[in-house]
């Protein structure tokens, strides 16, 4: 299976027309064809209102197809929460990974309660994490009674390796990064930070499923199958992959009650959690994975078809595109919206009958918890709000048309008129 990054130098590749594309070993297609299906949701094209995300296009006709196939032969064998579908689905990802073990998991939120517990966090402890995510990286520290404190971003908008040693305290556990918007932007430098200070690193990937690589950043990945991520389920499930025995041993105890591995109702460890995937999300994500690569080359066609189009927006200082262009998924494609116009453009797209949006409107650290204060008090946020104040996702998903990108970049051309 080709990993994100080949997918991107394909994806542009197919753009740039008269370039001849030098890796198809993974699609069963030439360039025509592969044009044609990124192309070929022209039933669309009708001037129809343009959702941020269509909850009726989640799926391709093909790909309800090969996932109803897989259910139902979990429906027939009665296996609904164990079986086969969880430990195929587990090697697959491990082998994509190159990891040593993977536990699928019924969340991408369990999976990060999981590996932070897998870690050795305890309550009391610290976990440095950006303040930008959603509410489930902060949750999963909250949940096992640790306790998250924010760090700024950059432009990258994820986690700022600069501002590790300054947050580092006596009771500092992990570092709890999140490639948001599926870009991989500081990760390495992220690690090699945490090395110098002797700490634990998660990598959430919920956003950014396709980047083997991460595994080499952390102890442990975190992955999520929410229907909205770029390999999406049939309801919610997760995973998480790390190279250590020890942490892969106490995750999958924490996973299913404290269990022993193999080991009916016996116990491990005190307690844990149920948290195990079913069978019959295993077998839906099995089916998926089938659709990765075209789905992820269409994605990224997409991006950098909006990177060809906007450019001339970014010149004039208009928007500011993504920093990663290279390691990104692209979950979510998100601009900077400059000299204040951020929320007058949403306005007027919806006029238009085409839906922007802002994914995380919340700041972790203004939240209704309990460090909100200490933290306002204690730490600048300054760099963050400046950040977060300008930015703004405008549509990006599998079975976008090209003209209903064309539109949405003419809207934005309008706008800035």
């Amino acid at each position: 299976m080709l990993n994100i990054i080949d997918i991107n130098h394909l994806a542009y590749e197919l753009l740039m027309s008269g370039k001849s594309c030098s890796n198809l070993t993974d699609l069963p297609m030439e360039k025509e064809s592969l044009i044609n299906i990124i192309n070929n949701e022209s039933r669309y094209d009708d001037g129809a209102p343009i959702p941020f995300l269509p909850f009726t296009r989640l799926n391709s006709s093909k790909e309800r197809t090969a996932c109803l196939a897989e259910m139902e032969k979990v429906v027939t064998s009665g296996q609904f929460t164990s079986g086969d579908a969880i430990t195929r689905l587990e090697k697959q990802l491990a082998d994509y990974y190159r990891a040593t073990s993977c536990i699928a998991t019924s969340s991408g939120t369990d999976a990060l309660k999981i590996a932070l517990k897998a870690i050795g966090v305890e309550p009391g402890d610290e976990v440095i994490v950006p303040p930008n995510s959603f509410a489930a990286t902060e949750n999963a520290i909250f949940s096992i009674g640790a306790k998250p404190v924010y760090a700024n971003i950059d432009a990258s908008f994820n986690l700022n390796p600069a501002e590790i040693p300054r947050l580092i305290t006596t009771r500092t556990k992990a570092i709890l990064a999140v490639c948001l918007y599926g870009s991989v932007r500081n990760m390495r430098a992220i690690s090699q930070e945490a090395r110098h200070h002797e700490l634990r690193v998660i990598i959430d990937a919920a956003q950014c499923f396709g980047v083997p690589d991460l595994i080499g950043c952390c102890d442990v990945v975190t992955l999520s199958f929410n229907p909205f991520k770029n390999i999406g389920g049939f309801g919610k499930s997760g995973a998480l992959l790390t190279y250590s025995s020890a942490i892969a041993k106490r995750a999958r105890q924490f996973s299913h009650h404290g269990f022993s591995e193999g080991k009916k109702n016996v116990k491990a460890q005190n307690w844990g959690f149920n948290s195990r995937i079913d069978n019959i999300q295993a077998a839906t994500l099995l089916a998926k994975f089938t659709f990765f690569a075209i789905n992820a080359l269409k994605r990224s066609y997409l991006a950098y078809r909006y990177i060809n189009k906007l450019t001339p927006l970014e010149k004039r200082e208009l928007i500011t595109l993504p920093v990663e262009k290279t390691e990104n998924t692209w979950h979510l494609f998100p601009i900077r919206v400059n000299a204040g116009k951020r929320d007058e453009l949403i306005r007027f797209a919806k006029i238009m009958n085409i839906e922007f949006d802002i994914y995380y409107p919340i700041l972790g650290y203004e939240g209704a918890n309990e460090y909100a204060l200490t933290y306002q008090d204690k730490i600048s946020f300054a760099t963050s709000r400046s950040i977060h104040a300008t930015v703004l996702h405008i549509p990006l998903h599998n079975h976008m048309s090209i003209r209903e990108q064309d539109r949405i970049v003419d809207i934005l051309y309008e706008f800035f008129q």
